[in-house]
């Protein structure tokens, strides 16, 4: 028996594109979460480092503290200056053992900052950017805390504090270190935030462009013809 052309079946799916070697498909929502690309977390955290940077910077906290000498009672009472400040060299008479520690603080709030974004990504591939502004804010809360936990642990052995004022040392420097915490990490949430509306906005750009797979591949693979 002859082959007809009305018995072959061809899937209603594939659509050849005129004066095109390709054929148009819509995107599986089965693989639709593959493209939900989550926000990286190298926007908040170059923005910590930047900061830590411009805390190490004798230029800019000395005017800073000219103008604002009230910054300079958490460290009259034996708890350490903002946030760790990131050097390559000791400071003035600065010691290396002082200088050292500081380099090991920032490195701490560093990686706290970027292993917290990375979480929160993880954890909330789809999240807003107010999600994202909040991750970034709170990542530097507990990176700034973690960060000059470390000094005050070395301050604490310079001074030879006793175990209440060790304690007192603890609890004072944490809620000094959380207040800076939120200050620098509203930068932090804004940067991370940018990030995560770039993210969606390059998302939402691939989603809308529609599959195109080459013509000789999409007939092999759907179209199955019927002899009569």
């Amino acid at each position: 028996m002859s082959e007809s052309p009305e018995a072959v079946s061809v899937n209603p799916q594939v659509r050849p594109v005129p004066g095109s070697c390709a054929v148009e498909g819509s995107l599986d929502p089965s693989t639709a979460h593959e493209h939900e690309v989550p926000s990286g977390p190298w926007a908040g955290t170059v923005t910590v480092a930047v900061i830590s940077v411009l805390f190490g910077t004798a230029a800019l906290t000395g005017t800073a503290l000219t103008y604002l000498p009230a910054l300079l009672v958490p460290s009259a009472l034996g708890l350490p200056f903002g946030v760790p400040p990131l050097r390559l060299t000791p400071l003035g008479e600065t010691t290396t053992g002082s200088w050292a520690v500081d380099l090991i603080a920032a490195l701490v709030m560093i990686a706290v900052v970027w292993m917290r974004l990375v979480s929160s990504s993880r954890l909330h591939p789809t999240g807003g950017v107010a999600r994202a502004f909040w991750a970034g804010l709170g990542a530097t809360v507990i990176g700034v805390v973690a960060g000059n936990l470390v000094r005050i642990v070395y301050l604490s052995f310079v001074l030879h504090e006793g175990p209440g004022a060790y304690l007192a040392s603890l609890v004072g420097g944490a809620l000094v270190s959380a207040a800076w915490g939120a200050v620098v990490g509203v930068a932090v949430g804004v940067a991370h935030a940018i990030a995560r509306q770039v993210t969606v906005r390059r998302a939402s750009r691939y989603r809308s462009e529609p599959d195109v797979v080459t013509v000789g591949a999409a007939m092999r693979e759907t179209q199955q013809p019927q002899r009569l």
